[in-house]
């Protein structure tokens, strides 16, 4: 890693949203409305833009699709400042590599990008001796920082002793983590990284964001890694008004934990559902489409639109005027 590169990754922070992948009518994800988005959630002031995310596409595309989408947010990114993140997780090591270099192939054609990437543990790792394999491995390969996911749903979480040797031993790719995991034991994990730096550079909040302002201020986070990129102005409102010590920030966590709840209040499989039903509304999806699980016997992807009842668009719209002003 350069001096250059080396001394930016030292900021890496603040909100970090996740996008949704549009579609065409056809199955194939629609890049031209991937760039839109990517510069949409880029002017809305975040920090950093991660593609693909678990919840959404990420195993429902293919290696060359994955390579282009990253292209295409690459060439939209380019010379902006904002932190160009592939996710890069891996069903194994060498699973993730391949993503790895192909990340790196992309960044290497743009010279002007800021690049990290957000990286969990391999699927099939079972204890922290596999976990420090695959991370030893990603750090031979990596030319620019890596994000750790300590979560995946598979795999155990890496204790948190491992991820502060893995910083010291690697410290131009490690010391960036995105904490989850099972409920209280967040908090702590969270302390004891914040408690190491600056070996640790940066603890992010994770879990949608749903503990932002009590992780940000009684324990230390640095950033927030979300699925909600279609709120992501009022989520760079939260982090400018966090870091200026302004109280709005109380008031507009409150807005964004309104629409958060969605969740809770009307049906939505993963980020899909009443999710894109925002984008679409805010004008930068052109549509609904979401790809299913299983590709047809010609290799194309069957998709359907999603559809909301005239109940669930008002509420989702009463939300949006309340939190957005739209």
């Amino acid at each position: 890693m350069n001096i250059c590169i080396l001394l930016a990754a030292a900021q890496i922070g603040g909100p970090f949203p996740l996008l949704c992948t549009p579609y065409t009518e056809t199955g194939a994800v629609d890049y031209p409305t991937l760039a839109k988005e990517t510069k949409f959630v880029a002017d809305c002031g975040v920090n950093g833009i991660i593609w693909p995310a678990a919840d959404d596409a990420l195993r429902l595309l293919s290696p060359e699709e994955e390579r282009r989408g990253w292209e295409t947010m690459a060439d939209t990114l380019d010379g902006s400042g904002i932190w160009f993140t592939p996710c890069c997780p891996g069903t194994n090591t060498a699973d993730t590599l391949r993503r790895v270099r192909q990340a790196e192939e992309i960044a290497a054609k743009h010279p002007k990008l800021q690049m990290a990437m957000l990286i969990r543990m391999a699927n099939d790792s079972k204890n922290d001796a596999d976990h420090e394999r695959h991370y030893t491995a990603i750090a031979a390969e990596a030319k620019h920082p890596v994000i750790i996911q300590t979560y995946n749903g598979s795999s155990p979480i890496p204790s948190t002793k491992l991820l502060i040797e893995l910083a010291k031993r690697y410290p131009q790719t490690y010391g960036w983590y995105k904490v989850e995991g099972s409920e209280h034991a967040v908090n702590e994990r969270m302390a004891k990284l914040v408690a190491a730096q600056p070996v640790v550079k940066t603890v992010f909040t994770g879990w949608g964001g749903r503990d932002w302002l009590y992780q940000y201020r009684r324990i230390g986070t640095r950033g927030v890694i979300t699925q909600r990129p279609m709120y992501a102005d009022l989520i760079a409102k939260i982090w400018k008004a966090l870091e200026a010590g302004d109280p709005l920030a109380d008031e507009l966590f409150a807005k964004f934990m309104y629409l958060r709840n969605l969740d809770n209040t009307l049906p939505a499989p993963n980020m899909r559902g009443w999710n894109i039903y925002v984008f679409h509304k805010r004008g930068i999806f052109p549509n609904m489409l979401t790809r299913t699980s299983k590709k047809q016997k010609d290799g194309r992807w069957p998709v359907t639109d999603v559809q909301l009842s005239k109940g669930m668009q008002d509420e989702v719209e009463a939300r949006m005027r309340y939190a957005l002003g739209e």
